[in-house]
């Protein structure tokens, strides 16, 4: 155990000093959560909203939806269509394969069955009203069992696990949408709506969560008021919080090992990421900064970006994905934005379930897991004060519940 310390220590401080700033943007986002006796109990995120509300998501996608039929109508179809393909990749520069180019029409196809989505008639129904206000409802009982501020917990190895009570809102909240709408687009757009507010409100604890593992690598654990113990559990906290709900087995397996899990977790992530680096390197002009873990600054194609070692571009890219682009701002956040609504387009287009469920795969690969990993690069830019950096990280995100970043 000793020589896995020494090597995770090594390997921690060789590739961070670079980039550890001042702890200030720590102390005052996290606080620690002591005992009377001192013993750590836990880290709250400040920012963290403590009320859940499903208006902020419903108006956030009736905006994007509106938005889009905007520049459907000032383009028109065909312009747009062009517009959109390029956005995706598919233009004179990039030689997509067969597979590519039928998910990208899939993808077209899906957004321009928004252009005559009645979106007024939709989200200002009476029953869409009832249906998505009992939904908060039962979402809010949901999460009163747990604390939403906290984003570790070292004192239960259990913690959340025992609390992963949002997967039954959702249950709850379909049934109710499929016995209360006949109407198609009713369904569909309640269906969506359900489902992704539960994502959002899970996404928004491990965004923050990958923001603390920034600060846990990059900082002395004296700068931050921990100790090396606590700074693991607090890295066993973090990894037992995303064991699915049915995943009994390694739960079992958190609590026995409480405190080397995380540790071996997380160098695990780390090593992976180090030879994804090293398996694409060919594909950069220059490999210049490492922000932390799971990111690295490089040249490509003459644009100086960030890649996400953690996850791939796509489906069907293997490489890494660019999860910050310095030359292009606002790129991401527009493709991401395009493909979160051509996943509610697509249940509108009529395609059997086995062709429609790879096309939804495809286009969440773009951008699900992605986002949430680039909680470590605003950890970064937020570091650095680098205002720029985080709003850019942010618009990307996606998730109208965390506006207190």
């Amino acid at each position: 155990m000793r020589s896995f310390k020494l090597a995770l220590a090594f390997l921690l401080v060789f590739s961070s000093l670079a980039n550890a700033k001042s702890p200030e943007a720590f102390k005052k986002r996290f606080e620690l959560v002591r005992a009377a006796d001192g013993q750590l109990v836990g880290i709250r995120d400040r920012s963290i909203n403590n009320k859940f509300a499903i208006r902020p998501y419903v108006e956030f996608i009736k905006e994007q939806i509106l938005n889009e039929q905007k520049l459907i109508k000032k383009n028109g179809l065909v312009s747009y269509e062009d517009q959109v393909r390029n956005l995706l990749g598919e233009n004179a520069v990039n030689n997509l394969s067969d597979d590519e180019s039928e998910y990208v029409n899939h993808v077209v196809e899906s957004l321009k069955e928004l252009a005559g989505l009645n979106v007024e008639a939709i989200f200002g129904n009476e029953t869409f009203k009832k249906v998505t206000t009992s939904y908060e409802v039962k979402m809010n009982e949901a999460l009163n069992l747990l604390d939403p501020h906290m984003v570790a917990v070292v004192d239960d190895s259990s913690y959340f696990y025992k609390r992963n009570v949002t997967y039954k809102a959702v249950t709850w909240g379909l049934d109710l949408a499929k016995r209360m709408f006949s109407d198609v687009p009713m369904l569909n757009t309640a269906s969506y709506v359900i489902v992704q507010i539960e994502k959002k409100i899970t996404e928004q604890r491990n965004f923050h969560q990958n923001m603390l593992l920034h600060y846990l690598e990059n900082f002395k654990e004296e700068e931050l008021g921990l100790t090396h113990d606590e700074v693991n559990h607090i890295w066993s906290s973090i990894y037992e919080s995303r064991i699915p709900w049915f995943a009994f087995w390694e739960s079992k397996k958190a609590r026995a090992n409480w405190y080397e899990y995380g540790a071996y977790a997380f160098y695990a992530n780390y090593r992976g990421a180090n030879q994804k680096l090293k398996a694409n390197s060919a594909r950069y002009t220059g490999i210049l900064d490492r922000p932390n873990f799971a990111f690295q600054e490089v040249n490509l194609g003459g644009d100086k970006v960030i890649v996400n070692l953690f996850d791939n571009e796509s489906l069907l890219q293997r490489r890494p994905a660019v999860a910050f682009n310095y030359n292009h701002p606002g790129q991401i956040a527009r493709k991401r934005a395009l493909l979160t609504l051509a996943n509610l387009g697509l249940s509108f287009v009529p395609l059997n379930d086995f062709i429609k469920g790879n096309v939804e795969k495809f286009i969440k690969s773009y951008f699900e897991k992605q986002r949430i990993t680039e909680g470590a690069l605003y950890g970064y830019f937020e570091s650095k004060k680098d205002k720029k950096g985080m709003d850019e990280v942010k618009a990307q995100y996606l998730n109208p519940f965390d506006f207190s970043l």
